[in-house]
């Protein structure tokens, strides 16, 4: 073996190492205050699953195929970066964006290969997927964590992207700390909890910025949501509510000037480009999953048209859409998204009165994702990148409502199984006797 293939072995082994270490510290520590918190055989599933695919796709050579050019695009901005001294060059948010700069500084290293890349990038992904499974387990309890981490480790569009040299590790990563900040929020108004919030949201603005952005505001009205409950405590709620409003008055001007029809140009600009016929292939785009062209000009029609691209976000691509290899092996990930959102519909259904209190840390980020993810989305082949993020949220938040429907029936069914206190027997007086 020659020195170079030495290194790029010895680089991948420590990568391994120090990766498995950090999953397992993390896990180790939620442990220590949360005893039934058993979810470190499923984590290491997954971390296997993981490197499984790695291998698999690279022995085979379908890396090209299945994980498209935009790799390509952000390995060379990182190189750019990389051959910079460090501390110059362009830092986030402009060209280098976060995962951008994190390649960069994992180049500089010089010992790491794409593969060992990878590795750093599952490591991202998992610990998100740690902090929501914390958040689940706080919410639902052990049973309901377990059930997730083993719903998460085999979903097969996790499996997948998330050992993509792309921006979807570190957005798991930033939704997985905004929902464990939130959960400490909408459990106890923690302060910490908004400083956890917050880090999430920095990473995913850096990462992906409009996405970020809804992020931030899912934890603002979390919040809001979270102060108004706890009125009963004015020391501590009252002062999150001036917060809230402060946010507010300041970010209405921002947002109503980001709305205008001179900004939207730029939103339907890009479903333009994405859904306009440029090649020979069938459908737009010159591509089988490109969606049909929205029209997103003005507020009046982001409101009209938003509702189509939310169902074609949820549902598309079609499982009978498999136009290549990368196809074939969406549809398998698109049919698990089917089987949860259906789970989900379910398990609301019968926590009606209930849902937002048992998993709104879940619930509040999957809803603003949805939003940001639908107004963005032309192609269904990104659409199902995205999705993957709303799939993560759907699976956590159906762990925790099935639990509490469990434990309601349970309390039903005791309820009815106690027996009803005896009323007292009527004592009968005898009658008078005529005589």
């Amino acid at each position: 073996m020659s020195d170079q293939g030495l290194q790029n072995v010895e680089g991948v082994a420590v990568t391994l190492l120090v990766v498995g270490y950090v999953l397992w510290f993390v896990i180790h520590r939620f442990r220590r205050t949360r005893p039934d918190f058993h979810v470190g055989i499923p984590i290491a599933v997954a971390f296997g699953l993981r490197l499984a695919a790695i291998a698999t796709i690279g022995s085979l050579g379908l890396g090209a195929t299945l994980r498209g050019g935009d790799e390509i695009t952000f390995l060379q901005r990182a190189a750019d970066l990389a051959s910079q001294p460090l501390g110059h060059g362009d830092w986030p948010h402009g060209i280098y964006q976060l995962h951008t700069v994190v390649f960069a500084m994992e180049l500089k290293l010089q010992f790491l290969t794409q593969g060992s890349m990878r590795i750093i990038q599952v490591c991202f992904a998992l610990m998100g997927v740690v902090l929501i499974l914390a958040a689940v387990h706080d919410l639902g309890g052990g049973r309901s964590a377990r059930l997730a981490a083993w719903l998460l480790a085999l979903d097969p569009t996790s499996i997948f992207f998330n050992s993509a040299l792309h921006k979807e590790p570190l957005m798991e990563l930033a939704a997985g700390l905004v929902v464990f900040g939130g959960t400490r929020i909408w459990r106890h108004l923690d302060v910490s909890g908004i400083l956890i919030c917050a880090l999430g949201g920095v990473i995913a603005v850096e990462t992906r910025s409009y996405a970020g952005w809804f992020l931030v505001s899912a934890a603002v009205f979390l919040l809001l949501h979270a102060a108004l409950r706890s009125l009963d405590r004015p020391m501590r709620a009252l002062p999150l509510i001036s917060g809230v409003a402060v946010i507010a008055f300041v970010a209405t001007p921002v947002v109503i000037q980001a709305s205008s029809s001179k900004n939207l140009a730029g939103l339907q600009g890009s479903q333009n480009a994405n859904t306009t016929n440029v090649g020979p292939s069938s459908g737009p785009n010159g591509n089988n999953l490109a969606l049909e062209q929205v029209n997103f000009s003005t507020r009046g029609a982001i409101f009209s048209n938003l509702p189509k691209r939310i169902r074609d976000l949820i549902l598309r691509p079609y499982p009978w859409q498999l136009g290549s290899i990368s196809q074939q092996f969406g549809a398998i990930g698109t049919l698990f998204a089917y089987a949860i959102l259906l789970l989900l519909i379910w398990y609301a259904w019968l926590s009606r009165g209930q849902v937002l209190a048992r998993a709104a840390p879940l619930l509040y980020p999957m809803l603003f994702l949805l939003v940001a993810y639908s107004l963005s989305v032309g192609n269904a082949g990104t659409g199902f990148r995205y999705r993957s993020h709303l799939v993560a949220l759907a699976v956590a938040a159906t762990a925790i409502l099935r639990e509490g429907a469990i434990l309601a029936r349970a309390r039903r069914r005791d309820t009815a199984l106690v027996p009803r206190e005896r009323e007292p027997a009527t004592v009968r007086t005898p009658a008078a006797s005529p005589i």
